[in-house]
């Protein structure tokens, strides 16, 4: 993947700023109160033996994990990475916390970005050529 070129739409750099902004809430919130995060997680996956330790790895993981399709879209304007945030996003209002309302509303704000006019510009965009053209050898 090449680095996409020049300035990115105002819709990119929403999308960018609510998707991180959502990620950090996320996180903040989870290490606030790392009792509440360790039930929730081991509602979800009783099989394991969730304790503090574990329950920071999984929130830490989990913030990292989304910021690779926010580095997808933003540096790269990756196509696929659009769908990838839309999909899962869908995915995470269906179950929404109410407790989480202020997160869901950041996800909805940068999918809404995702599908405006600019933004459809900036994933169709042609990526420039390089400047010294492929090597050629004969």
């Amino acid at each position: 993947m090449k680095l996409a070129r020049g300035p990115r739409p105002l819709a990119i750099r929403v999308f960018a700023a609510a998707f991180l902004a959502a990620a950090l809430l996320r996180l903040v919130r989870g290490l606030d109160d790392l009792t509440r995060a360790q039930s929730a997680y081991a509602a979800h996956l009783p099989w394991f033996a969730w304790d503090r330790d574990w329950t920071i790895v999984a929130l830490s993981a989990e913030f990292t994990i989304a910021l690779i399709p926010l580095v997808w879209i933003y540096l790269f304007a990756a196509p696929f990475a659009r769908w990838l945030v839309l999909g899962f996003g869908a995915l995470r209002l269906a179950m929404l916390d109410p407790a989480a309302l202020t997160g869901a509303l950041l996800v909805a704000v940068a999918m809404a970005s995702l599908l405006t006019a600019q933004a459809g510009r900036w994933f169709a965009r042609v990526p420039e050529p390089e400047q010294d053209g492929p090597a050629i050898f004969e």
